[in-house]
């Protein structure tokens, strides 16, 4: 009984020199600070320069296909080539003449300015796609695919509607191939 008695004593003392010794301390360690919002860049961008590279690609069972037509069309991107690019609130939106299609931006410290895809479903990030940057009212980034099957999950979330079948064949064979994309543009602003 009587060593209950210590341990009671022990535990209270314990818990009373614990409180004591942080209630009067001040908080001085540095806060985390949030992922820093893009500034000074937003505006609408004249694009003058589009390449892609591989322009062809040739793909078992299926023949050649023109990279630069099928990342421009409704597909992948669904824009048709590039005119302008807008940034605006920590998004990016390519602009063509088939359509615009939206991404988020992020900046980070050491790896710059990315683009990265809307989470989808319960994907656990949002998969970069590419990056730009910007210096004397110049943009210039790219665009890089290599996952073409996220872009056949994804296409009835854009859409509303199931791919077609020549689009299911050939999404599904670059995704096989492993083959890697890139779309380099560059671009003024426009005042």
């Amino acid at each position: 009984m009587n060593t209950k008695k210590w341990a009671s004593v022990l535990l209270l003392a314990g818990l009373t020199l614990g409180l004591s010794s942080c209630g009067g301390k001040e908080n001085n360690e540095p806060k985390p600070t949030p992922n820093p919002v893009v500034t000074g860049t937003d505006g609408t961008y004249t694009i003058s320069k589009v390449t892609v590279t591989p322009k062809e690609v040739t793909l078992k069972d299926i023949g050649k296909i023109n990279l630069a037509e099928f990342n421009f069309g409704e597909a992948v991107l669904g824009t048709g080539e590039f005119t302008q690019v807008t940034l605006k609130d920590n998004k990016i939106t390519f602009t063509g003449k088939q359509g615009t299609r939206e991404y988020e931006v992020q900046y980070d410290a050491k790896k710059g300015t990315t683009i990265h895809s809307a989470k989808h479903g319960v994907m656990p990030f949002a998969p970069k796609v590419g990056s730009f940057s910007i210096k004397d009212g110049k943009l210039s980034g790219q665009l890089d695919f290599s996952m073409y099957i996220m872009y056949l999950n994804s296409y009835k979330t854009r859409y509303g509607k199931s791919p077609s079948e020549e689009i299911t064949k050939i999404l599904t064979a670059l995704n096989e191939a492993k083959t890697e994309s890139t779309i380099a543009f560059e671009g003024t602003v426009t005042k």
